[in-house]
C-alpha cells in the first residue's frame, strides 16, 4: 500500500512531497486502515489534490511562460523520437550520411543536456546537430526540399525556445535515467519491420488517444502537456511518406484547446 501512496504523491509538486509527503502518507494509511474500498477512495483523492497543486502552479504563471514549457518539453520528446529511429536504423545495419557517428553523438549530447536541465546548452546542440545534418536530409530526399523543410520547422521552432526560453529548473543528473527510453524504442524499432511494427502502431494509436484526452480534459489540465503532445505529432503528419492528416488534425484541436485552457484561466 504504501508503494502506492508514494506512486499517487508523485502528482504533487517535488517540494510538496518533500515537506508534506510522509505525514500525507501517514495519515492516508491511518484513515484507511482495515478497508481497501476506503484506501482506493482516499489514494484517487490524494492523486486528485496533487493534480490540483500542480494545475494551481501553473496558473500561478504567465500564459507565454507555460506555452514556452510546453515548446521546451516538446523539444525534449523530438530528441527523444529522433534519435530512437536513427540508432534503430544503424541496429538494422543501414548506413547513410544521417546515421554518421558525430551526428548521433551530438543528438545524445543534446538529449542528455536537455534531461539534466540545461535548456539553453542542449537547444544550441540541437541546433547544430539539424544543421549538421540539413544538407544530407535535402541529398536523401530529392526533389522534395519543401516537404524536408516543412518537416524541419517545428523541431527548429522548438530548439530555439530551448535557446531563447529555457525551463526554469534545477539541473539534476539524475534525470539522466530517462535515456532509458530512448533505449528501448531501439530495441524495439530495431527489427527490419520497423515500418509495420505493431507497438509502433500501438504507440501512435495511444498517443492519438492522449490528444483527445488532453482535448477534452477539465480546466484543471496542465496546456503544457497538451502543446508537448501536439508538436511531435505535427511533425509526425506533415511527413509525406505517413498518412498524416488525422494526426495533424488532431495535433492543431490539441494546440487550439491548450490556447484556449490558457486563455480561460486566469494566467498573466
Amino acid at each position: 500500500m504504501s508503494r502506492a501512496v508514494r506512486a499517487a504523491l508523485l502528482a504533487y509538486p517535488p517540494d510538496v512531497r518533500e515537506r508534506l509527503g510522509a505525514e500525507m502518507t501517514a495519515t492516508l494509511l491511518d484513515v484507511s486502515r482495515g478497508s481497501r474500498r476506503r484506501f482506493a477512495r482516499e489514494l484517487a483523492g490524494l492523486a486528485g489534490a496533487g493534480l490540483r497543486a500542480r494545475a494551481e502552479r501553473t496558473a500561478a504563471q504567465s500564459g507565454r511562460r507555460v506555452v514556452a514549457d510546453g515548446v521546451c518539453l516538446a523539444a525534449a520528446w523530438l530528441m527523444t523520437l529522433d534519435l530512437s529511429t536513427l540508432l534503430a536504423q544503424r541496429v538494422r545495419g543501414l548506413h547513410d550520411p544521417l546515421l554518421a557517428p558525430g551526428l548521433l553523438v551530438l543528438l545524445g549530447v543534446a538529449l542528455a543536456l536537455v534531461l539534466v536541465g540545461h535548456d539553453r546548452l542542449a537547444g544550441a546542440a540541437a541546433l547544430a546537430w539539424t544543421a549538421a545534418r540539413f544538407p544530407a536530409l535535402l541529398a536523401d530526399v530529392p526533389g522534395s526540399a519543401l516537404a524536408v523543410l516543412a518537416a524541419t520547422v517545428v523541431p527548429v521552432a522548438c530548439f530555439v525556445t530551448l535557446v531563447l526560453a529555457p525551463r526554469r529548473r534545477r539541473p539534476d543528473p539524475r534525470r539522466l535515467a530517462w535515456l532509458l527510453v530512448p533505449a528501448v524504442l531501439v530495441v524495439t524499432f530495431g527489427p527490419p519491420s520497423y515500418d509495420q511494427s505493431p507497438l509502433l502502431v500501438g504507440l501512435v494509436a495511444a498517443a492519438a488517444l492522449l490528444v483527445v484526452l488532453c482535448a477534452l480534459a477539465p480546466p484543471a489540465g496542465d496546456p503544457r502537456l497538451a502543446i508537448a503532445l501536439a508538436l511531435p505529432l505535427l511533425t509526425l503528419g506533415i511527413r509525406p511518406d505517413r498518412v498524416g492528416i488525422p494526426l495533424v488534425a488532431a495535433a492543431l484541436v490539441l494546440v487550439s484547446a491548450g490556447a484556449r485552457r490558457t486563455r480561460g484561466t486566469t494566467w498573466r
